[in-house]
């Protein structure tokens, strides 16, 4: 991002003063004496994430030997086109393009589509999550690059890391233990713990405020229903295969838990302090390679059921207005039938309720 670059040209602008530090430096700004560049890339998967959907596709195959289809749906952009590529050959095997059909769905303001559901709502706007990113920034930032300078002021006389160099460095080192490993980026060692958990804070109000309950006039639940009523239609269907893979962002998945009504907070202050305790939690709903599985599941008893599954983990569905189980799961009835989902099944883009969110 540019605020890692602004960070990586600062260092690389100073170098006599990094290089040679006049005091005593601190064991974790050590690695500055031999400079720091930005070297990540935009789009291409890294190596790690080449593995992890390579390995999704193949757990995928053994958890579920029953269940199989030949099509595959991706939104058209480079990185999740290659994410499903991955997949598939985890999945498919090394004769994959012979053996099943890769389809593409353009992500632009003309196509209707679940997985860029806000790209032809009129009035969705970034800004929606991102000014609050802006807001909470002043009240953590400063004194991150504060404790910084303070921390390197005896070995680099004059040095002075801003609140964007601040945020340049958690970036670094978000994207640099999601690239190369936990433990791999030098930036994390410079950050206390309570610095980390900020900034994870920050990344929280902006998916929740341009992806989620943060919208105004209720686009997130309007923008999430495609999603939900996508899934929904297709657990309810009889024939055809049994199974539907789909690769969209994490954007996707934060507007369609929003539109059930899961992970939500009655307060979600942009100026924190950040609650502990609460629900929408980006770490968790959506890290890298997220996985979202809906399942319908047949009970004994001539019951069937639906569950979530979110990276692994059992979901709770009972916010959505059903009584869950033990494992979060829901009668399939109780759930199609509850309020959330009748109102996302009774939405499509461009009728009056999404003219009402978009306009």
């Amino acid at each position: 991002t540019s605020t890692i670059q602004n960070l990586s040209y600062y260092i690389n602008n100073n170098t006599a003063l990094f290089k040679s530090p006049k005091g005593q430096l601190p064991s974790e700004f050590s690695f500055l004496t031999n400079g720091w560049s930005s070297s990540f890339t935009l789009n291409n998967l890294s190596a790690s994430g080449r593995q992890q959907l390579f390995d999704h596709g193949v757990a995928l195959r053994l958890d579920y030997p029953s269940l199989y289809t030949d099509t595959v749906l991706a939104g058209d952009q480079d990185r999740v086109v290659e994410s499903a590529q991955w997949f598939m050959d985890g999945y498919f095997g090394r004769y994959a393009e012979d053996v099943a059909v890769l389809d593409k769905i353009a992500e632009d303001n003309l196509t209707v589509s679940w997985i860029t559901a806000m790209d032809t709502c009129k009035t969705w706007e970034y800004a929606s999550g991102n000014d609050l990113v802006t807001e909470w920034g002043k009240v953590y930032l400063p004194k991150v690059a504060i404790r910084m300078n303070k921390a390197v002021s005896s070995a680099y006389p004059g040095v002075n890391f801003t609140s964007q160099h601040a945020h340049g460095a958690l970036w670094a080192c978000a994207y640099g233990t999601a690239v190369y490993g936990v433990g791999r980026s030098p930036w994390c060692e410079v950050f206390k713990p309570q610095e980390i958990l900020d900034f994870e804070y920050e990344l929280d109000l902006l998916m929740r405020g341009a992806f989620g309950y943060g919208l105004p006039t209720n686009q997130g639940p309007t923008l999430g229903s495609l999603l939900v009523s996508n899934v929904t239609t297709f657990l309810q269907g009889t024939g055809g295969q049994n199974l539907s893979l789909n690769f969209a962002h994490d954007t996707t998945i934060d507007l369609g838990l929003t539109a059930l009504g899961l992970a939500h907070d009655e307060e979600y202050p942009a100026t924190g302090p950040p609650s502990p305790n609460r629900n929408w939690r980006t770490s968790t709903q959506v890290p890298f390679g997220a996985q979202m599985l809906f399942k319908r599941l047949s009970c004994s008893g001539n019951e069937t059921r639906i569950q979530l599954e979110l990276n692994g983990a059992n979901f709770d569905l009972s916010p959505v207005g059903c009584t869950s189980d033990y494992y979060g799961t829901c009668k399939f009835a109780d759930f199609t039938a509850s309020e959330n989902v009748q109102k996302a099944l009774n939405i499509t883009d461009g009728d009056a309720t999404w003219t009402s969110a978009c306009t």
